[in-house]
């Protein structure tokens, strides 16, 4: 009889699959091996390249695939795919016996036992225990007992039908019910086998010490070592199960459990070591970082664990979207978990179902608060927005309304507490409230901290038929289209101000009611010296205005979805139906380019990058340079032939961050003649767009960014379309830079780090890049590292930093600007460019490294995904942190990559140690970055977006 052997794992788990099926092609050579992948390949590896056959799970025969998907988390979906995959092999490969083992599993024993048991039995499982477990260390027999009797890490199969019906049984039960839910009994695929037994015939239970050795069974079987192999309990060890099982922290054995460490072992301590050496150099650390292709919808947003099974809350959603992973499944998807749930008075509390879902399923959290909904409700809501993010990992978009609910009862309680103050007290609104009101472009008292009466004061002159309050004057004065409404808002347009003050102004800027106080007394003041018909004319105005903003909120909500909506598929380059401007419409003509074009920064580098995609694509390029005096050297003059400072075309790209836009826009904004359409380009490095700068979205009709990283960052936040338009790449080759004349040696290995310390010391981590050089080739001759540092002349303590780092290290530091043909010449004179950054909004120096066919070794996050991969790039592994005090303009407690020091190790000795593999991967980054990211590729993105663009039609005033 002919004989199988399959194992499930995602990309990131593949290195593990590797090693199982090594091993199995040692010891039994004769089985067919089969690795079922519950991801996407994305090329990734070449599944043509591997030592066994590779089965999508996407092609087993499972209802409603895409949704089976969807559902379950990966370690759910791992198990769920189990009896569809058994069905799947025997029918495919026409075996007669069929083994399944764990990915974390390493064979040491011939198999041929196992395989005669199924010549007599239908179904072959082993228990997790097989000795009473009598200490009160974890796991414990109840431990035990909660996740299942059998372990179902192994289970064998015999073709036959008994066996075609179990699968069918099991499909069955895990369809829905593959879940982790202790309290309801279910740990995903094991409980359900506990009545295997007794359900189905030939269920044979094997108690063979050396079989499926763990963490729950070792207390029970000593390993020793003999000069040939290893037992357990004197018998040959057949497969050691790794389950828990870190290879960066191989010490805990497994942390799953507090009973061993790996010291406790005895023999077995060889075991750990020599599977932990095994799984490392099959790829651990470069695979650990591949993404997992169900983990996020198809738009790039991260889908939340907890929010899986939406079709439990809303059952309609399997009928009604047919991919959930779609555009139209992820607005559905936030629709439902965004719901708001009602607080015992009726009206929305500010939880929501997704929070209200987490909260359920947390005990600790239910026994610390136990009354979310009334007296912890704001306890609660501060969890979700700071520990319950973090550990469900919840982007922006599913926490945004907590947020929100946050700021407005806190502005509530603090206005209403100063309703109970004399106006001597001390001040009640604090500067987080201040920063709310700037984020929706309020500025009062210059940032101070400020008193509600201090907001209620009155303005104006005696002569004045009305007087407004500093907070209304603030407002007013924030908003061109109000002055346009009201020209005189103390004088004849008074009270209409004032209506829209008391209806739409407390909706955009949630005012509570103290501050409303003032200017309702005015109101009443007014009308009470009106004639009745007049007076009841304005209440009427009134209450129709309050009517209408409450429909106005609901519109707003509904336009907001489809907004982002369009932006998403804008961004995706998706044709759509928009809405024709009815202003006048201009030709397209061609691009203006703002920007710093003279600077010799990223940001200047990016408006140049521009200017070649556009002049590839024969787009006719004005350039209007806003450079200032500043801390940074203005000496490019590449843009000077196409300089302009009229703004001829219809068109506007200001390459201009967020947090200057307004400021740039002031300046140059008059000289568009006529309005144009305006973009914004945009670079943010870190996951979290910073609602302070959300004004900025304003003066754009859409944003262009350089990455997918970037992209999902400001999108989340944005209701104007961000669409990805990276820099394109291109430089002119030189010779390299003289080694001699830098005072390295002709012969050594040179590993080269470019930063500039204007652009966060702690974000370009050189402290890292020092560190990993020291470990990796510490009294190494041979070797060197070169440091060019951008502006250390501005950040002289930084840079002592580094040069202490680096003492006493074969370290060259060049601290000093050079013009761009220096640096080519010094990426040219380096074997490796190395950035262990901790985020990159694109990473222009390592896909300028790249185009010259440099390898490079790079922290695998953030905006350089978009072009660095495991094939083309050697990426070092990463643990998200906290960002630190005093990292402006990263905001601290926000996260961002801390890279692994003993991946970069790693990486760094691979890349001098391995020429073969060096020269294939830069080979490989070579063509990427000069097939998708030349000029002439992003000339033809930028030249379709602003066909489009024209097409719809460019709007003669903004």
């Amino acid at each position: 009889m002919s004989g199988a052997a399959f194992t499930i794992v995602a990309k990131n788990y593949l290195p593990l699959a590797r090693v199982l099926m090594d091993s199995l092609r040692l010891w039994s050579p004769e089985m067919k091996r089969i690795v079922v992948l519950v991801d996407h390949l994305d090329g990734y590896f070449d599944p043509k390249s591997e030592d066994f056959e590779v089965v999508l799970s996407s092609d087993l025969a499972i209802p409603n695939s895409r949704w089976f998907h969807f559902k379950y988390t990966i370690l759910e979906l791992s198990t769920a795919v189990k009896p569809y995959a058994a069905e799947y092999i025997f029918e495919r490969f026409g075996v007669d016996k069929l083994l399944y083992f764990d990915p974390d599993i390493l064979i040491y024993g011939d198999l041929r036992r196992l395989l005669a048991t199924l010549e007599r039995a239908n179904i072959v499982l082993t228990p997790h225990l097989t000795a009473p477990l009598e200490d009160d260390r974890r796991p414990s027999d109840l431990d035990i007992l909660r996740s299942g009797t059998y372990n179902l890490g192994f289970v064998g199969f015999r073709k036959c039908e008994e066996s075609a019906r179990f699968l069918r049984w099991w499909q069955a039960k895990l369809y829905e019910h593959c879940v982790v839910d202790l309290a309801k009994g279910l740990f995903v695929d094991q409980r359900w086998v506990d009545l295997v037994p007794g359900l189905f015939e030939g269920v044979e239970i094997l108690r063979d010490p050396g079989l499926n050795v763990a963490y729950w069974n070792v207390g029970h079987r000593k390993i020793t070592k003999t000069a040939n192999e290893f037992l357990v309990n004197g018998e040959p060890l057949c497969f050691f199960h790794f389950s828990g099982f870190d290879p960066e922290n191989p010490h805990a054995f497994s942390k799953h459990q507090d009973r061993f460490s790996m010291d406790d072992l005895g023999d077995g301590r060889e075991l750990l070591l020599d599977y932990r050496k095994k799984v490392l150099a099959a790829g651990y650390s470069e695979c650990s970082a591949w993404p997992y292709a169900y983990g996020a919808f198809e738009n790039g947003f991260p889908i939340p664990d907890m929010g899986r099974p939406a079709h439990h809350e809303a059952p309609e959603l399997v009928a009604g979207v047919a991919d959930p992973f779609s555009e139209e499944g992820y607005q559905a998807f936030l629709e439902i978990w965004n719901y708001p749930i009602e607080g015992p008075d009726g009206k929305p509390s500010g939880v929501t179902r997704l929070a209200y879902r987490i909260y359920r399923a947390r005990g600790d959290v239910q026994a610390a608060m136990p009354d979310i909904l009334n007296g912890d409700l704001m306890r609660f809501l501060n969890w979700v927005l700071s520990s319950g993010t973090r550990e469900h990992h919840l982007s922006d978009v599913f926490v945004a309304p907590i947020r929100d609910a946050v700021n407005v009862r806190e502005l509530e309680a603090l206005s209403a507490n100063a309703e109970n103050k004399q106006a001597s007290s001390s001040p009640v609104i604090n500067e987080r409230i201040v920063e709310a009101l700037r984020q929706r472009g309020i500025w009062v008292d210059g940032g101070a901290p400020i008193q509600v009466e201090s907001l209620n004061q009155l303005i104006g002159n005696g002569e004045a038929r009305l007087h407004l309050s500093k907070l209304a004057k603030a407002i007013y004065e924030a908003r061109p289209d109000l002055q346009h409404a009201f020209p005189d808002p103390c004088g004849k347009d008074g009270l209409r101000f004032i209506a829209w003050f008391l209806t739409h102004g407390v909706r955009e800027y949630r005012l509570s009611e103290v501050l409303l106080a003032p200017l309702r007394t005015q109101w009443e003041t007014v009308l009470s010296s009106l004639s009745g018909p007049r007076r009841l004319w304005h209440r009427s105005v009134l209450g129709v205005m309050t009517h209408s903003g409450r429909l106005r909120a609901a519109v707003d909500g509904v336009q907001a979805r489809i907004r982002l909506a369009r932006a998403v598929s804008a961004s995706k380059g998706v044709p759509q139906k928009e809405p024709v401007y009815s202003a006048v419409v201009l030709p397209f003509t061609g691009v203006n380019l703002i920007g710093y074009a003279a600077s010799e920064m990223g940001v200047g580098e990016s408006v140049r990058c521009a200017a070649k995609a556009a002049i590839a694509a024969e787009l006719p390029v004005a350039v209007k340079s806003v450079d200032a005096a500043g801390p940074f050297r203005l000496q490019d003059r590449s843009l000077e032939a196409h300089a302009d400072e009229a703004f001829p075309h219809s068109v506007s790209v200001f390459h201009v961050n967020a947090d200057q836009a307004p400021i740039v826009m002031g300046r140059v904004g008059a000289s568009l003649n006529g309005g144009r359409y305006k973009i914004g380009f945009w670079a943010w490095e870190l996951e979290e767009f910073p609602d302070r700068w959300l004004g900025s979205f304003q003066l754009f009709d859409e944003i262009w960014t350089p990455s997918g990283f970037c992209q999902t960052a400001i999108g989340r936040k944005s209701l104007v379309p961000v669409i990805r338009m990276p820099h394109a790449i291109k430089l002119e080759e030189c010779a390299p830079a003289s080694r001699g004349s830098l005072g390295i040696p002709e012969g050594a290995f040179v590993f080269l780090a470019i930063f500039d310390l204007l652009s966060v010391f702690e974000r370009k981590n050189p402290l890292g890049v020092i560190e990993a050089f020291r470990h990796a080739f510490s009294g190494a001759a041979g070797y060197h590292l070169v440091l060019k540092v951008n502006h250390g002349e501005k950040r002289l303590a930084e840079l002592a930093r580094i040069r202490q780092a680096a003492a006493g290290l074969p370290v060259t530091i060049i601290d000093r600007t050079i013009d761009r043909s220096h640096v080519t010449a010094l990426i040219q004179m380096s074997d490796c460019l190395v950035s262990l950054h901790r985020s990159e909004g694109f990473g222009l120096t390592i896909a300028e490294a790249m185009y010259l066919s440099k390898p490079v070794i790079v922290t695998a996050y953030s905006g350089n995904m978009d072009f660095t991969a495991a094939d083309n790039s050697f990426l070092v592994g990463y643990e998200l942190v906290n960002v630190p005090k005093g990292c402006e303009p990263y905001d601290e407690g926000t996260v961002w990559a801390d890279p692994k020091l003993s991946d970069a190790v790693s990486q760094m000795r691979m890349v001098a140690n391995e020429p073969a593999v060096r020269v294939a991967r830069a080979h490989k980054g070579n063509a990427q970055i000069r097939e998708q990211f030349s000029p002439e590729a992003v000339g033809k993105m930028m030249k379709d977006r602003l066909s489009f663009v024209a097409r719809r039609g460019l709007p003669g005033t903004h």
